[in-house]
């Protein structure tokens, strides 16, 4: 099962910007194994019955599966098409429109599916094809160091978030990654419409560069933590804590404050606020 991975903020933002991207009733991602197919993590316009996290059918009984099997990646009229007119999960939820693509690990094997349905029937281009493709590889990038490093982000009764069994009050992934998705680059509402639908794309395009850009600007803010940590003989979380407050208490982002304190470990010239500066 992947849910403890998938509860975690890089995901919402991923299907939120699915579900801007689709204009369809219900975003979700997939978990498939050798015989079933799981509703693991699901954006839903309104409640549609039947379709909920955490339920369960037959693998077989998918659209997903049949994506795998290698069907067209999408379809705007299911009952019609060779390729899905016969899955079970049609008639049983009364899909019209499916689209869907693969999420896969780095050693290339999929691990789970981000897949899109509706009631109506709904075109989507491949332009927005290859939109939700890059969703599924910022996925991808989420799923996979979680799952190696065991890592486990979690809600908590209260609403907060849980990193592995320290807690905090603050969005963190390993007390980073969430952070810069919340307070920086949470997407936006779904753009307005206008004369060209191109444009619209373009929006959303630029929200997957920076759910990427997040995941990139991790790596410089763990370094400049454990930089931060041996320095000044604290907790990574409290580095962090601390690394975040300076930033805001400047201006600065969080991640430019970082490569900041990670260039002063190797070069003492380096101007840091004396928060950060401690003994070098």
């Amino acid at each position: 099962m992947l849910t403890p991975q998938l509860d975690h903020p890089t995901v919402d933002a991923v299907l939120a910007t699915a579900a801007t991207l689709l204009d369809m009733e219900v975003v979700f991602l997939g978990g498939l194994t050798d015989d079933s197919f799981t509703f693991e993590k699901v954006h839903a316009k309104a409640d549609w019955p039947g379709i909920r996290e955490g339920e369960t059918r037959a693998r077989t009984d998918s659209f997903c599966h049949r994506l795998l099997a290698g069907a067209p990646a999408t379809t705007s009229d299911a009952a019609a098409s060779p390729d899905y007119r016969d899955t079970p999960a049609r008639e049983a939820f009364g899909v019209t429109s499916y689209v869907g693509v693969p999420v896969r690990g780095a050693d290339g094997i999929v691990i789970a599916t981000l897949c899109g349905i509706d009631r109506r029937g709904v075109v989507v281009s491949q332009d927005a094809i290859e939109v939700l493709t890059q969703l599924a590889e910022v996925i991808s990038a989420q799923l996979g160091p979680l799952a190696s490093e065991k890592v486990v982000i979690s809600r908590a009764p209260d609403g907060g978030w849980e990193v592995g069994g320290d807690r905090t009050e603050d969005l963190t992934s390993a007390m980073v990654l969430a952070d810069l998705l919340a307070g920086e680059i949470t997407p936006s509402g779904r753009p307005a419409k206008s004369e060209s639908p191109l444009d619209e794309l373009a929006q959303l395009k630029l929200s997957v560069k920076q759910l990427e850009h997040a995941l990139a600007a991790r790596v410089v803010v763990e370094q400049a933590i454990g930089v931060l940590t041996e320095r000044q003989g604290s907790s990574p979380r409290d580095a962090f804590e601390r690394l975040r407050k300076v930033a805001r208490s400047r201006g600065r982002k969080v991640h430019e404050l970082a490569r900041e304190v990670v260039a002063s470990a190797s070069d003492h010239a380096v101007p840091l606020p004396p928060e950060l500066a401690g003994r070098r």
